[in-house]
């Protein structure tokens, strides 16, 4: 009889890049497709995601065995993702392979691009022939010098003007478009050129089709090659180190909630004594001849306010709506960063976070209704994280507050462009207004 049972073996290091990045796909609903031995894609979306394996729901037929190989290419964090793992179970809309034991990137991608937030309105018209054939109009979901990403709004013969539906099998890749316009690109005139399918992909009753631009076509683009690079790094060559989400703490019926403590604000430094002039000692006296003016006293410097302390300000009605609002700060670690979390803190606000990689910040959107950037994360700082994050959160009513050093009409222009909602000028102080900006944008006031 067995006394003991088998200890259950922990994940492996690669295992647990790939349920980092499997967890945060279903979290955010990414766009997934599955792929059959034989590169046939169907969309496709997550149902679940355990140590052992992931279940997903189809929106097709896959044509695959049980023992095969099926793969996932799913799209996170601005990167196109792949996963291979062997089908355990095949039913009408459901599919459950075993966990993938690698994670790689399949990128199409040879420059950089930017990803362009809606609001923004970039659109494209592209036309495979100037009296007949397929035209599609729509906005521009990422851009890079060398081809784009069209997010198709509406698709119509050209001939008639008709409209033409809108399914996977509208256009193949490597269709020619004769015409490709852009228009209303940030800092860029409107462009035209032309270019070849790459891909077409399903997306909630829509396409998304990639296009590759002619080439020659250096000067032309140059003003994409400028947006792109303030708004973007380099194309990473290997998967970026993501962790996984810590499960939420699980409270039991009829308890009180539960509240992480504190964090230990930063020493508050004493006000330094004002210099005390010097006693003058006695005056020598006056040449017979010549009389030198006498010298002006010193003035005394005066004391130094006290900091502001906020922990007895608002009412505890105030306090409560504070506690359960999440702030997180973007800012580089060091004692700025500590003395603000510990302010705020003091403040009543019991959800404030801190990211300093670009990683940390994108993990903590979710539970974050205000973000404020100073300095920015390792990869990404100023208006460009502060644009990314605007186009991360897409319609969610989260404010961005911005903080830099030297404002000039330029950077005003582009916070306007990216939908920010406040431009703060540095040095800011620790103070009454700065409480009372937070609490506006928070709609506590």
């Amino acid at each position: 009889m067995a006394m003991f049972g088998l200890k259950k073996s922990k994940p492996s290091e690669g295992s647990e890049l790939v349920l980092a990045y499997l967890e945060d796909a279903q979290r955010v609903r990414a766009t997934l497709l599955v792929t059959d031995p034989k590169g046939r894609e169907v969309p496709a979306s997550f149902v679940s995601v355990t140590e052992e394996r992931v279940t997903l729901s189809t929106q097709g037929r896959v044509m695959a065995e049980k023992g095969e190989s099926v793969g996932l290419l799913f799209y996170l964090d601005g990167l196109r993702l792949k996963a291979t793992g062997k089908l355990i179970e095949l039913k009408t809309g459901t599919l459950v392979m075993e966990l993938p034991g690698t994670i790689v990137l399949a990128e199409r991608r040879k420059k950089p691009r930017a990803r362009m937030n809606q609001r923004e309105g970039a659109s494209v018209t592209a036309l495979t022939g100037l009296f007949e054939g397929i035209g599609l109009t729509g906005t521009i979901e990422n851009i890079s010098e060398g081809g784009m990403c069209l997010k198709v709004g509406r698709a119509m013969n050209v001939k008639t003007q008709g409209p033409m539906h809108m399914g996977p099998n509208l256009l193949s890749p490597g269709e020619p478009f004769m015409l490709i316009k852009l228009t209303k690109l940030p800092k860029c005139p409107p462009i035209e050129l032309s270019g070849t399918v790459t891909h077409v992909t399903p997306e909630s009753g829509t396409l998304l089709v990639g296009y590759s631009f002619e080439t020659g076509k250096d000067s032309l683009l140059s003003p994409v090659k400028a947006l792109v690079a303030s708004r973007s790094s380099g194309v990473p060559t290997s998967v970026p180190p993501k962790a996984r989400r810590l499960p939420e703490p699980k409270q039991e019926p009829g308890e009180p909630p539960i509240e992480l403590a504190s964090p230990r604000p930063a020493a508050k430094k004493e006000p330094e004594p004002p210099p005390v002039a010097p006693t003058p000692p006695p005056p020598a006296p006056p040449p017979p001849v010549t009389e030198s003016p006498a010298s002006p006293p010193r003035p005394v410097a005066d004391p130094q306010p006290e900091p502001f302390d906020p922990s007895n300000r608002g009412s505890a009605l105030l306090r409560m709506k504070k506690r359960p609002r999440g702030i997180l700060l973007a800012m580089p670690e060091g004692p700025d960063r500590d003395a603000l979390a510990a302010f705020l803190t003091a403040d009543g606000y019991g959800k404030v976070r801190v990211a300093a990689t670009l990683t940390e910040l994108l993990a903590l959107l979710d539970e974050t209704h205000l973000v404020f950037v100073d300095g920015g994360v390792v990869e990404l700082q100023g208006l460009a994280l502060a644009s990314l994050l605007r186009q991360r959160l897409g319609d969610e009513n989260t404010p961005v507050v911005l903080a830099e050093a030297s404002v000039d009409a330029e950077l005003v222009l582009g916070a306007q462009e990216v939908g920010l909602a406040q431009l703060l000028v540095k040095p800011y102080g620790l103070d009454l207004d700065f409480l009372n900006m937070i609490e506006g944008h928070l709609g506590i006031g």
